[in-house]
């Protein structure tokens, strides 16, 4: 009940963040332009702050060894998400842009906001180097994968989606190219090899200059949930809410895949003891595994204007749905 109540508490604050963002939009204390202007912030400084310093200062070498089953559960985890996504939303027929921005929504977890500070509350010893670890898998995909995912897509007139997504025209290859080595080009990513190379390097980044670093990752979280209340003021969201999709995806997303997950890797472990991997790893990666919507899902839509009622509209129903999503899998183990 201890773990339970510390995602409850967590999920509660959350909460609460957004609705502050929600209430000074809707007070007209500031419009579209300065949720714009948090958007580029969080994007370009505050996330990619927040996962450079958490890694450098959870991990060196020797904890990079001793741990790196974390980073084989994490890309084994996203490998499998990707794989489900895609088939169910092929089971689902979904097309062109409604069906990447629904595969994205429901692969990338919040591990950044709600995820981090979990893991650090349940593993205080060891919650660092998860978060190091994980970091290094999540943030390299959700940069790069979940970017081109929240890409418009050229589709056909009459389209089920074309009532979300703008027009666009299909791409030379050489443009495809260019835009996925662009896509390796960005705050986040580069925090993130840079972290790993100092890490290899062994070399310790000065307190004085972390723990400002720190102050300025630990804005991310509230910044992006004060963002996305106010978002939620300004866009359509609910019509997500008559999507079918919407609610087979998170069933599938936050209850059954992390339980069957957990089964399979407690089996696994269990078989093969010799694999580097903790009961605590599974435990944390089935945590990670059953996680809301990133918020950096909307704010990637919106940026494009590519279906960002539909993926704001996840965002918020998964979050308030992990209250009960995160109590069963709770339940069940811890």
């Amino acid at each position: 009940m201890g773990q339970f109540g510390v995602m409850i508490g967590q999920l509660v604050g959350f909460l609460i963040m957004l609705m502050v963002g929600y209430g000074c939009v809707r007070l007209r204390f500031y419009g579209q332009t300065a949720l714009d202007g948090m958007c580029s912030l969080l994007l370009n400084v505050l996330i990619p702050v927040l996962v450079f310093s958490n890694a450098v200062d959870g991990a060196d070498r020797a904890q990079l060894a001793a741990n790196w089953g974390v980073m084989l559960l994490t890309a084994v985890t996203y490998a499998l998400l990707i794989l489900v996504f895609w088939l169910v939303a092929k089971l689902l027929r979904l097309k062109g842009s409604r069906s990447h921005v629904f595969q994205a929504s429901l692969i990338f977890g919040n591990a950044g906001f709600i995820g981090i500070p979990l893991i650090m509350a349940l593993w205080p010893q060891n919650g660092a180097i998860y978060v190091a670890l994980m970091s290094i898998i999540d943030q390299t995909l959700l940069w790069t994968y979940g970017v081109w995912l929240c890409e418009p897509v050229a589709e056909a007139a009459g389209n089920a989606a074309s009532d979300y997504s703008p027009t666009v025209t299909c791409p030379s290859f050489g443009t495809r190219v260019l835009g996925l080595l662009k896509r390796f080009v960005n705050p986040a990513f580069i925090g993130v090899m840079l972290a790993l190379i100092l890490i290899l390097l062994g070399v310790k980044v000065p307190d004085i200059i972390l723990k400002p670093l720190h102050t300025i990752g630990n804005m991310a979280t509230p910044m992006s949930l004060i963002y996305l209340g106010g978002l939620f003021a300004l866009t359509k969201w609910w019509g997500v809410l008559k999507r079918y999709e919407l609610y087979a995806g998170l069933v599938a997303k936050m209850i059954a895949f992390p339980l069957a997950f957990y089964a399979l890797l407690t089996a696994l472990t269990g078989a093969l003891p010799q694999l580097p991997i903790t009961h605590d790893m599974v435990l944390m990666i089935t945590v990670i595994a059953g996680l809301p919507t990133m918020t950096t899902i909307a704010m990637f839509t919106g940026r494009k204007n590519n279906m960002p009622e539909y993926a704001v509209g996840f965002v918020l129903v998964s979050t308030l749905f992990s209250l009960a999503s995160l109590t069963i899998v709770s339940a069940v183990v811890f």
